[in-house]
């Protein structure tokens, strides 16, 4: 065969999701969890794709400046190749910034799946504890200015239109809450 093999515009549903896949933001504060909740909501649904745009980042070569835009376009790609193979996508993703989440759902769009937003929130004290702990070099920049800046983007960004809100109560919890969210919306 040559050439390439064009594919539907929309992903039928199937009987594991009778709506279709999902493209599922978790985002919220760094440090607040949404890594570990989607790497147990991944390892629950088998054929998920765990997409951290921080990893996606991380295989860019160059500034930390300069990798943000092309890592989260490059990402936006993998996901539409996913979910147009009927498959959900989970993306763990600070967006503070309300005219960045219409990107995610429109890729959403694209495949022909839905977009869920689930905004993950946690206690001050908890996150910054967590910070604290972690070692990571991309969090060197987190300190008490830039958190707010991206809690107050937060604040704007959950005024949005369907936007879910799930505390973290524990990864146990929070994954079980997180199923019922899903299964809601």
């Amino acid at each position: 065969m040559t050439g390439r093999q064009e594919r539907a515009s929309t992903t039928p549903p199937s009987p594991e999701r009778p709506l279709g896949p999902r493209l599922i933001l978790l985002n919220g504060l760094p440090g607040v969890g949404k890594s570990t909740l989607a790497a147990a909501w991944s390892a629950r649904h088998p054929g998920t794709l765990n997409l951290d745009i921080d990893v996606v980042r991380s295989l860019i070569s160059g500034a930390a400046p300069d990798t943000a835009e092309p890592a989260r376009a490059l990402g936006l790609a993998m996901a539409v190749e996913h979910l147009r193979g009927g498959h959900d996508v989970v993306v763990p993703q600070l967006v503070a910034r309300t005219d960045q989440v219409p990107r995610f759902a429109d890729a959403a769009g694209t495949a022909g799946a839905r977009f869920v937003h689930v905004l993950l929130e946690a206690p001050d004290d908890l996150v910054a504890g967590r910070l604290a702990r972690d070692a990571a070099t991309r969090r060197r920049y987190l300190g008490p200015a830039a958190l707010a800046g991206y809690a107050a983007g937060l604040r704007e960004v959950a005024l949005r239109p369907g936007v879910l809100r799930l505390a973290d109560e524990g990864l146990s919890v929070a994954v079980g809450r997180l199923e019922e969210l899903l299964g809601a919306a």
